[in-house]
């Protein structure tokens, strides 16, 4: 999964607007996966998400707790969310979550995704991924789709090669954590331009 926390201030400028055309669009379909938005209902089935540890290893918000965990579904039930509920299709059961929202420029998103331990290694995360590049460049007409992740962390960054996306730089130390030490991460990018000549 990625993180993002430093870049939140610059999504709420146009959050409204951007992610209501987004909610426009959902539910989007994969051959496999549902991505909706979260529900009241998912207070349950979406708690493994928030509170284990090593799943969320990689998140500067870390676990939550039981309060946390409530208000975070509350938010994301509601218009202003970034993190959406990816299911499996024919069950119905929930394998994690994507996160898509504006960045800090216009026509630009970031995007993210956090998979269930039992789900990892199936190609869910890169499935789910390129329906929101495609989404994002053929629906919404976005210049660029950027993504995020600790170097360490290869899984998240090979599914982000995998699904066509670019390395563009490493940021050094830009990610304080709670313990008093900063992690770096690496940008990854795709552009519409990029998009297209994948056709």
């Amino acid at each position: 999964m990625l993180s993002n926390a430093f870049f939140i201030p610059f999504y709420c400028v146009e959050n409204r607007f951007m992610t209501t055309s987004f909610l426009d669009l959902l539910p989007l379909e994969t051959s496999r996966l549902r991505i909706r938005q979260y529900r009241h209902t998912d207070l349950e089935t979406t708690r493994q998400m928030s509170q284990d540890a090593e799943l969320r290893k990689w998140l500067i918000s870390g676990v939550y707790s039981d309060k946390e965990h409530e208000e975070y579904v509350r938010i994301s039930s509601g218009p202003d969310t970034k993190d959406f509920v990816v299911e499996d299709k024919i069950t119905g059961k929930i394998i994690g979550e994507m996160t898509f929202h504006l960045w800090f420029v216009e026509r630009t998103w970031e995007m993210g995704w956090l998979i269930l331990p039992e789900f990892q290694g199936k190609g869910y995360a890169s499935e789910a991924a390129n329906s929101l590049i495609k989404i994002g460049f053929e629906e919404m007409q976005l210049q660029r789709i950027v993504a995020m992740a600790q170097p360490e962390n290869q899984a998240s960054w090979r599914v982000m090669e995998k699904i066509g996306m670019r390395r563009e730089g490493l940021f050094l130390q830009c990610i304080p954590r709670p313990d008093g030490t900063w992690w770096d991460e690496v940008l990854y990018a795709i552009l519409a331009s990029e998009y297209k000549a994948l056709d």
